[in-house]
């Protein structure tokens, strides 16, 4: 009995020490795949932040997560940009068919008169079509470089936008800064050319008209009527047979009436007496008329000026803004 309950009390010894080991050893085992899951999943990790990290090196705005439809193009910024250039377009083309039918219409004057650079810049027909192809070709590619998303495209009509928006700071700094000498300009150069040609083409006989008519002077220079001295139809010589010999245009008569009297101007030139011809006709040029007119209404032609420049830099800004989207999405698939 006695030697019993000792071999049951080494039993149990040897038990309970054994206990412990055996369950070490399951925690042993346990501990090794719990450490080799650890293991797989930094080595994921690690994966991931490697790529993430190649991913972020070619593309440095890019978010850290990406899905298959994201894109760096705004649409609001693309189709801005495109219906603003598609209005221009549309200019562009009426500018053009206007210049083309005028052209047409008075061909046996137009192109075979050309014999300087104010010809071609006082030409109606040629001055319509030369500013709506260049109003044409710079909203076209606007169009198409935001439609297509062409960075080349989009690069050249930046470029040809910036220089469009110099040249045209360049001349109103110049006119500002010495409005007499541009005075003086318009005033030698155009009242010989405009004066000379007025029957020559109809187009610019028509423009003459209306502007001495709306701006109520008569002439460009500062001579006035007297301007009109310059042309065959209306200089006094004895060798003018015409029946408008030492008149005016009728768009020089004062208190015009729904009847135009052609003949209103007659003579005008043979009186001595300024005060008594500026009782029928306006008597100073349309140089100076408009120039005071501008002068009258600075506000409102700073705020048109002010418009145009605002129009030029959003479609600049607009430009900019793709072109720097579109390089961001090309990165992204790199």
């Amino acid at each position: 009995m006695m030697m019993n309950r000792h071999q049951n009390n080494q039993i149990n010894y040897h038990y309970a020490r054994g206990q412990p080991n055996h369950r070490r050893n399951r925690n042993c085992g346990h501990n090794s795949s719990n450490h080799y899951n650890r293991n797989q999943a930094a080595a994921a990790a690690a994966i991931q932040h490697s790529q993430t990290s190649h991913h972020h090196h070619h593309c440095r705005h890019c978010p850290p997560l990406l899905d298959e439809d994201f894109t760096f193009i705004s649409p609001y910024v693309k189709y801005s940009l495109f219906f603003f250039n598609l209005i221009f377009w549309l200019i562009g083309t009426t500018l053009i068919s206007l210049g083309v039918w005028s052209f047409f219409e008075e061909y046996e004057y137009n192109l075979f008169k050309l014999r300087n650079i104010f010809d071609f810049i006082l030409h109606i027909s040629v001055a319509l079509v030369f500013s709506g192809s260049v109003i044409f070709s710079m909203s076209l590619m606007g169009c198409l470089g935001a439609l297509r998303e062409n960075l080349c495209l989009i690069k050249l009509y930046s470029l040809m936008l910036l220089i469009l928006f110099v040249g045209e700071v360049t001349i109103s700094s110049l006119a500002f800064v010495f409005p007499q000498t541009v005075l003086h300009f318009l005033k030698d150069h155009l009242s010989k050319d405009m004066i000379t040609k007025y029957r020559e083409d109809s187009n610019l006989q028509n423009l003459i008209d209306i502007i001495q008519l709306q701006f109520k002077c008569c002439g460009i220079s500062d001579h006035g009527y007297k301007d009109w001295s310059m042309n065959i139809y209306f200089n006094c010589t004895f060798i003018n047979p015409s029946s408008e010999r030492c008149a005016v245009p009728f768009s020089c008569c004062r208190n015009l009436k729904t009847e135009i009297n052609s003949m209103c101007g007659y003579n005008m030139q043979n009186l001595s007496s300024v005060v008594e011809i500026n009782k029928y006709v306006y008597t100073r040029g349309c140089v100076e008329a408009i120039s005071e007119l501008v002068d009258r209404n600075m506000n409102l032609v700073a705020i048109v000026c002010l418009g145009s420049a605002l129009a030029q830099l959003f479609a600049m800004f607009l430009a900019r803004s793709l072109q720097g989207q579109i390089f961001a999405q090309r990165a992204r698939w790199m």
